[in-house]
């Protein structure tokens, strides 16, 4: 039995042979290379640079992956609508994608998005036990990285599965962008679910940062050199992960609201209004350009902190051993 084709109304063929459209399909082209070329320098960095423990850096390659495969799939959306627009706007049934067909690249959007909130979690947990285990955690190098790691890719998985339980993908599409509408609901319900996770982190990581700023403080009085220097390294990368934190809690929250507006209203907009509210609006792209960007300058800035705490540390102890021979040379006189 053969299936009935779905063909392109007036109102999609507008949007398609919109030149405004067409613009902007290619400025989403260069952000997805761009961030992508970004997300190379900064994962390599990662792996060169030592100024943040092993288990945050692998937390920050795995959020850097999930926006990679995000973006990977975004640019694979924007090619296929880029090549309907110049090799089959004279076939308009056939400009619709089955969504089993889409699968693939819509798995991969939500599955980029719905990581970077769990590797998030995994953040905070990590943050939340070095600051409770200060002596302890960095004794375990990259254990608590691993099975926090492999728990929220687990966790994961878990999710996308769940999002598109049941559905059996026969829908048509006008692109792989096009969210199934069987599982809407559940998404929706996940986006809630994101934002309040994203809130909870931010406060989280609001008390941490306080709690590591009065440990250090106490910590500055001891005369252990190891414990100061210990106290002054959990701050910073505390501060840092707090920044990188409060980047992704806004991406989440904007791309939260984004996308419930988006499908809620979607049906009330024309095609090229709603196409080029997704093409200029949807704002994980920008995010992910963002994060390897923010990346970048987190380990330069702890680097020179860090260089920074060494040479007073350094300083105070050559001072200290000279106060201390001055008293000996008294005491011998």
């Amino acid at each position: 039995m053969s299936e009935t084709p779905v063909c392109a109304s007036d109102q999609q063929m507008e949007m398609y042979n919109s030149h405004i459209y067409t613009c902007a399909l290619f400025f989403n082209m260069f952000v997805g290379f761009t961030s992508i070329i970004l997300i190379v320098f900064a994962i390599r960095k990662l792996l060169v640079e030592s100024v943040i423990n092993v288990s945050t850096r692998m937390f920050l390659i795995l959020g850097l992956l999930c926006c990679t495969l995000h973006q990977t799939a975004y640019i694979v959306l924007r090619v296929q609508v880029i090549y309907q627009i110049f090799f089959k706007l004279d076939q308009p049934c056939k400009l619709y994608y089955k969504a089993y067909d889409c699968k693939y690249v819509t798995f991969s959007l939500v599955a980029g998005n719905t990581g970077m909130i769990f590797i998030q979690s995994a953040m905070t947990i990590d943050r939340i036990l070095v600051t409770a285990f200060s002596k302890l955690w960095p004794k375990l190098k990259y254990w608590p990285g691993v099975l926090l790691s492999g728990f929220m890719i687990g966790c994961n998985y878990t999710n996308v599965q769940l999002i598109f339980w049941n559905d059996p993908l026969t829908d048509y599409v006008p692109t792989c962008g096009q969210f199934p509408p069987n599982s809407v609901a559940r998404f929706q319900k996940f986006l809630e679910i994101a934002l309040y996770m994203s809130i909870a982190h931010m406060v989280i990581n609001v008390i941490i940062l306080h709690i590591n700023v009065v440990q250090n403080r106490r910590q500055s009085q001891t005369f252990d050199v190891n414990e100061r220097y210990q106290s002054r390294e959990t701050l910073k990368s505390t501060q840092a992960i707090f920044f990188l934190s409060m980047s992704q809690f806004f991406a989440c929250l904007l791309y939260t609201i984004f996308t419930k507006l988006y499908l809620q209203f979607q049906h009330n907009l024309t095609p090229l209004q709603a196409g080029l509210a997704l093409a200029l609006s949807y704002t994980t792209p920008y995010a992910c350009l963002a994060i390897p960007s923010l990346i970048l300058f987190t380990l330069c800035y702890i680097r020179n902190q860090r260089h920074r705490s060494i040479n007073a540390l350094r300083s105070q102890t050559e001072t200290g051993d000279e106060y201390m021979k001055k008293i000996q040379k008294i005491w011998n006189n």
